[in-house]
């Protein structure tokens, strides 16, 4: 019936409704990581905190650790619900597919860091997948993000900008090695970030499934196998306070 509210609408509707009567909210659309990855990417910001100048980074707690899509800034409330539709309509034709833990790196260079973050493999996936995204928040009359996608989780911002090579963070070399950790990507998050004493707070305020469409089925069957050895992920909420 033309103008009935989608499911999906209305549970949108009914959880903005009740977060309050503010008129707007600041989000995002992210990937969650896998409980085996966060472990250990949990691990990776334990070893640096432990280096020479750990205690020069605002570290990132690993149980909010994410993959940024497309941040909205400031979203008329009122606005959610269409923008949800949007982007899942893009998702329909996009696969699920497997990621991994890839290089620590600094952002934007190793001689003036200001990011220490998490490379994510393989990047096409990821690439294809942002895209799509920013296709829907750009159907749902954003604007599109002007700078290019590089997908990466971040573990924890530099809280001076130094001028030597490793300044302001402390050496990302001679890691211990870590075993593969494999991750199945079937859903993106549309958070809400919050300030809060402590730094940011991410409330998680809609799940959009990826691959609902036929295309997207066949696809996933050479990407996500039901006997590949990756157990169904459990959502996972963010409430915790950390830095972005």
């Amino acid at each position: 019936m033309a103008g009935e509210q989608t499911p999906r609408q209305r549970r949108a509707e009914g959880s903005l409704r009740a977060q309050g009567p503010r008129g707007e909210l600041r989000a995002f659309f992210a990937l969650d990581l896998c409980e085996e990855a966060r472990r250990a990417a949990g691990g990776i910001i334990r070893e640096l905190r432990a280096r020479p100048s750990g205690d020069q980074v605002r570290w990132v707690r690993a149980e909010t650790l994410h993959m940024t899509l497309r941040f909205l800034g400031r979203t008329a409330r009122a606005h959610v619900p269409a923008l949800l539709q949007h982007v899942a309509s893009q998702l329909e034709a996009v696969p699920a597919f497997m990621l991994d833990l890839g290089e620590v790196k600094a952002f934007p260079s190793l001689r003036h860091p200001r990011v220490v973050a998490l490379d994510l493999e393989p990047e096409a996936p990821v690439l294809h997948l942002a895209r799509a995204v920013d296709a829907g928040v750009v159907a749902a009359g954003f604007e599109p993000e002007p700078r290019p996608f590089r997908g990466h989780v971040t573990l924890g911002r530099a809280q001076s900008a130094g001028r030597t090579r490793h300044g302001g963070i402390p050496s990302l070399e001679g890691l211990a090695p870590r075993p593969p950790t494999p991750c199945a990507v079937r859903e993106i998050v549309l958070f809400e970030s919050t300030l809060g004493s402590e730094g940011s707070i991410y409330t998680p305020l809609e799940r959009i499934a990826l691959g609902c469409g036929a295309a997207a089925d066949a696809a996933s069957q050479s990407q996500v196998h039901p006997d590949s050895g990756v157990p169904e992920e459990t959502p996972h909420g963010h409430n915790d306070r950390h830095t972005r």
